[in-house]
């Protein structure tokens, strides 16, 4: 599948997935728990996730990369909405951790299931995930700390 394809499939899904958590509040709040259920939803069995079964199928994609995306947008958007990280830093930590992946060294959050491959389209969904958060930071009126202790797994 081209990477316009797999866009377009990605952009469906973060309609998708936004629709279905739509009632919680307060938006950046939507965002986190959405960042936590596709954690689930890619790590399956993994510390108390659900099975694959348990979710909606139109949530779903079989392509690892696609679902790698829908999440590093959410959590992206989560993290800089909340105020968790500014964004300059979450764009560093994304780009350290693309690294790692590419030199290899990158730790499994799952053992039982590798890190996907650093992609363009993943790095491009993690920086829409980024200004998304900002206009959302801004709607809620909070403000992003200098800079955060990075996030540990």
């Amino acid at each position: 599948m081209s990477s316009s394809s797999k866009a377009s499939v990605i952009r469906r899904l973060i309609a998708d997935w936004t629709s279905y958590h739509s009632s919680i509040e307060p938006e950046a709040k939507r965002y986190l728990r959405l960042s936590q259920d596709l954690y689930q939803v890619r790590n399956p069995g993994l510390n108390g996730s659900p099975p694959l079964s348990s979710w909606p199928k139109h949530l779903l994609d079989p392509d690892d990369e696609i679902m790698a995306c829908v999440e590093h947008y959410f959590l992206a958007r989560a993290w800089i909405g909340t105020g968790r990280l500014p964004a300059w830093e979450l764009r560093t930590l994304s780009s350290i951790y693309n690294v790692g992946k590419l030199l290899g060294v990158t730790p499994r959050h799952n053992p039982d299931n590798p890190v996907t491959p650093p992609s363009q389209l993943q790095r491009s969904f993690q920086m829409e995930g980024v200004i998304a958060g900002k206009v959302d930071r801004a709607k809620a009126g909070v403000r992003a700390p200098l800079v955060k202790s990075p996030p540990t797994y």
